[in-house]
């Protein structure tokens, strides 16, 4: 499996449009999704009181659709062992099913076709480094945040023309403007770059930018901190450094990861304070600070989310 390959690939112009029945799985086959898979079993905690699950579509399991196709450090197949499914929000999961007193089940769907499967109620949730967005407003409704993550510049670790950056310097987007940043299609990286004029913004569907970059094909990147954090820093269980690229300054464009729910489904609006509750006693227990210190995915800015 080429480590490249995008986590997301997006459709375009969906808007929200519920693809009901039997062409949402033809939909969903075409990309090889929608194969359910059961991560690593959930205990309840002993002594723990259980936070409600009367919201769930199937009694006794938490469902949440995800991509695992080359989902580091979010959810992914566990190298040595691919029945397995590893990642940080693979954890997540499984804490919040352990305080719900239910299983976990993730629903392997391609994530370019994530939005259309919640509106068809193919799983209770959508958890993927799922962000707000205005057109996701109209049709689904969010968790509290759970991270706190920002946008991550990238370039050649040889590239003369920053060479007088690293990742402590205080720089705004405009240090890129005059160049090529390769994103993410669909990502929200995409939006601030096209926002700029001056940066001439390439997108990648199906692959992550990092090796054009590194081949000059284009001069920089910006995607999620996770993603750089895990394929360019070597940061995480089973990561590899690159020492072919550099962090160009410190995170930018401040952002959160929540809980998607079909606005829809009557049951959502029961599991959606449900899994609020989790999330508020994930953050007070110490849990979901241990469990981005496992992943090197931990600093300071989570405190702006209530995580000590």
């Amino acid at each position: 499996m080429n480590p490249e390959l995008n986590r997301r690939t997006f459709l375009k112009n969906t808007g929200g449009l519920v693809i009901a029945g039997g062409a949402i799985e033809l939909l969903l086959a075409a990309c090889g999704g929608n194969v359910s898979t059961t991560t690593t079993g959930s205990t309840p905690s002993a002594g723990a009181t259980p936070i409600g699950n009367a919201g769930l579509m199937k009694p006794g399991t938490l469902q949440w659709g995800a991509d695992y196709v080359s989902g580091a450090p979010y959810v992914f197949q566990n190298p040595a062992n691919p029945n397995e499914l590893v990642g940080f929000e693979v954890e997540i999961a499984m804490a919040m099913a352990q305080l719900m007193n239910v299983q976990e089940k993730m629903i392997e769907t391609c994530y370019g076709e994530l939005d259309q499967a919640l509106a068809a109620n193919k799983f209770d949730m959508v958890m993927n480094g799922w962000e707000i967005t205005d057109e996701r407003k109209k049709t689904q409704l969010f968790s509290d945040p759970y991270y706190s993550y920002g946008q991550q510049m990238v370039v050649r670790a040889d590239d003369p023309r920053f060479a007088q950056y690293n990742a402590s310097s205080d720089l705004q987007l405009s240090v890129l403007d005059g160049y090529t940043v390769g994103t993410g299609d669909g990502y929200k990286a995409a939006t601030y770059l096209q926002a700029d004029p001056k940066i001439n913004t390439k997108l990648y569907n199906g692959n992550l930018p990092f090796d054009d970059c590194k081949q000059k094909k284009i001069d920089a990147v910006m995607v999620d901190v996770p993603i750089v954090a895990y394929y360019v820093q070597g940061a995480g269980p089973g990561a590899t450094p690159d020492p072919s690229l550099k962090l160009l300054g410190k995170p930018i464009f401040y952002d959160v990861y929540v809980v998607g729910f079909n606005k829809s489904r009557p049951g959502a609006t029961q599991l959606l304070p449900e899994i609020n509750a989790c999330i508020a006693r994930l953050k007070k227990d110490g849990t979901l600070k241990k469990i981005y210190q496992k992943w090197a995915l931990w600093n300071d800015h989570q405190a702006t989310i209530g995580i000590q």
